[in-house]
């Protein structure tokens, strides 16, 4: 019984481990890919280089930094101004 418990455990462990969805390649793809795809294809357009490209370096992460940073400020002041004022 617990060489048993024991094998289920390693094939659970393995199977965390070593998703079969990994072997897949291109047979599976996003479901975003997909849409887009087809959506050029109906379409007849192609989709366009970006102005700016954000996918190398670290503006991408400045950007969403920049942008949780404003949008804590802008959160903090109004939580400050209905809970902690009193009205009057």
């Amino acid at each position: 019984m617990r060489l048993k418990k024991a094998a289920v455990a390693l094939i659970l462990i393995l199977g965390l481990l070593f998703p079969l969805t990994a072997y897949a390649g291109e047979k599976w793809q996003g479901t975003d890919d997909l849409v887009d795809r087809k959506m050029e294809e109906v379409a007849g357009v192609t989709a366009r280089e970006p102005l700016i490209d954000i996918s190398e370096g670290n503006l991408g992460l400045f950007i969403f930094a920049a942008g949780g940073f404003v949008a804590g400020t802008v959160f903090g002041y109004y939580w400050r101004k209905i809970f902690c004022e009193k009205a009057g």
